[in-house]
């Protein structure tokens, strides 16, 4: 499981398997999807967060969850 360092000032790096596996790209913005209590999703800032309501399952996110 990819896993990432929080700096002092609260800034991570997001390890290159995730970021390949969402498609980002330098300048790209994410979005921190909670998708239960204390647990939360990153996805592509381009993507719409509507379909993350209709998920089941915390596994159908990604394995870019945190």
């Amino acid at each position: 499981m990819p896993t990432a360092m929080v700096t002092f000032n609260g800034r991570i790096t997001l390890p290159t398997q995730v970021r390949k596996q969402l498609g980002l790209k330098t300048g790209d913005s994410v979005d921190f999807v909670e998708v239960e209590k204390g647990r939360f999703a990153i996805v592509h800032g381009s993507e719409s967060t509507l379909h993350l309501d209709r998920m089941t399952a915390p596994e159908e996110v990604s394995e870019a969850v945190l």
